[in-house]
């Protein structure tokens, strides 16, 4: 067994919670507190015992204070004392790791003395090498789980067999202790101690532990928001500027031919601008909602105004606000994802209502172009962690000649508030185009 190890070698089993426990100096006011307490027993403990200990030591012999009771009782005081200071390193947790070296030999050395002196007596058999047993205890609380139960399975025989070697170094085994039921008290010390001393910092390891994982709990929640909100802004300013770049295209090609033409949809793309601008706003101070009915009119309208035919059969009544919304945020991002990677001439799109699922599909033939097929950019992978929050599931496929966005939910299900953008609804329909904006304009 390498008692002394080196602090400096990799984790070895049982030191996973040394990490967790160091952070108990960062821990609230409820793990400090926790701490003391837990330290306080073990040394009320320790003190007790130790004491009852040292007085069962002066128990028996003979009349008047001897040599020999001097040296046993200064030994036990000092192992007493390197004891109390031990229980200081227990912080580090189970498997923390050995202190300095003078701690251990200072904590062991006058235990093993005192072990020795006490086999010379009758009346200190056994309880002289009760000291040792807490020695070996603190000891086992500090070394990883292997050299734990190293420490125990050899100091339990050593505790043993310390009556039967004084009995064969001539003494007799009968003492006051023993007639006075001492022996049970040390049996029971002895029971108890390793159950106190691990059991202790087994749970204060737990209730650190409980500790961090609150604290992660919260820095979840911010990471949980922080993506919201980047899907959230990506949902408005990649739909908006997509069209407000479609509309200023288009703009351009008619300014020569057909300067009023080309005013509206410069004027429209502008009202975008301001729409994009108060959606952002709204989105900062978390009042923004998306409306199922404007941005399936929405679509149609941008669609239409890019030269793709566009089918609308949503019919929102009836759905929870929520999940409105979240179907909302799918056929912005199908829209958007359309005008910007597809060269589809028609789209379809259809809510599906059944007792268990609601399905939202969005269809179109832009496959065969440059980018219809995509499985998916940031804005789908948003889309899939809303859903998925809530049991749903968004899919994007390729079928046949067509382009499929599948966005389903159960029936019945609101989102959680973490996943969803509550408040007064902000969806607004963009402008009809006038029809001289038949035109296909694509960035």
């Amino acid at each position: 067994m390498a008692l002394f190890t080196d602090r400096s070698r990799p984790p070895d089993e049982g030191t996973e919670a040394v990490d967790a426990v160091v952070t108990a100096l960062e821990a609230g006011r409820g793990v400090r507190a926790t701490w003391r307490y837990t330290i306080a027993s073990i040394v009320f403990y320790v003190v007790v015992v130790g004491l009852v200990n040292t007085l069962l030591l002066l128990s028996g012999g003979s009349y008047g204070l001897q040599f020999l009771d001097v040296a046993l009782v200064l030994l036990a005081v000092t192992s007493l004392a390197a004891l109390v200071r031990y229980c200081w390193f227990f912080r580090n947790g189970l498997g923390g790791g050995l202190p300095a070296r003078r701690y251990t030999l200072w904590l062991l050395l006058p235990a093993g003395a005192l072990y020795v002196l006490g086999l010379l007596q009758s009346h200190t058999l056994w309880v002289a090498a009760l000291p040792l047993w807490f020695a070996s205890n603190a000891v086992a609380v500090v070394v990883t789980r292997r050299e734990r139960t190293r420490v125990l399975a050899l100091t339990v025989p050593v505790l043993v067999l310390h009556g039967m070697l004084g009995v064969l170094l001539g003494n007799s085994g009968q003492s006051a202790v023993a007639d006075t039921g001492g022996f049970a008290s040390v049996a029971l010390w002895a029971l108890m101690t390793p159950l106190l001393f691990v059991g202790s910092i087994w749970w204060w390891e737990i209730v650190v532990r409980l500790d961090d994982s609150r604290r992660t709990s919260g820095e979840l929640a911010v990471v949980q928001e922080r993506l919201r909100f980047a899907a959230d802004l990506h949902d408005i300013q990649g739909h908006h500027l997509q069209v407000i770049a479609l509309k200023t295209e288009l703009a351009g090609r008619l300014l020569d031919t057909d300067p009023e033409a080309a005013r509206v949809q410069i004027t429209e793309a502008q009202q975008l601008a301001r729409t994009a601008l108060e959606d952002t706003r709204a989105l900062v101070h978390g009042y923004r909602a998306v409306s199922l009915a404007a941005e399936a009119a929405n679509a149609a309208e941008v669609l239409g105004a890019a030269g793709i035919s566009c089918s609308v059969d949503v019919d929102g009544e009836g759905l929870p606000a929520e999940l409105r919304t979240f179907f909302g945020l799918v056929i912005r991002e199908a829209t958007t994802n359309i005008l910007r990677h597809s060269e589809a001439g028609a789209v379809q799109l259809r809510l599906e209502c059944s007792d268990a699922r609601r399905v939202l599909v969005v269809r179109n033939d832009g496959v065969p172009g440059t980018g219809g097929g995509r499985a998916g950019g940031s804005g789908i992978d948003g889309l899939r962690r809303r859903f998925e929050a809530i049991g749903g599931r968004v899919t994007a496929r390729g079928d046949g000649g067509s382009f499929v966005l599948t966005a389903e939910a159960p029936a019945g299900t609101a989102p959680a508030p973490a996943m969803t953008a509550a408040g007064a609804p902000a969806g607004t329909a963009v402008p009809a185009p006038s029809s001289t904006a038949g035109d296909r304009g694509r960035p």
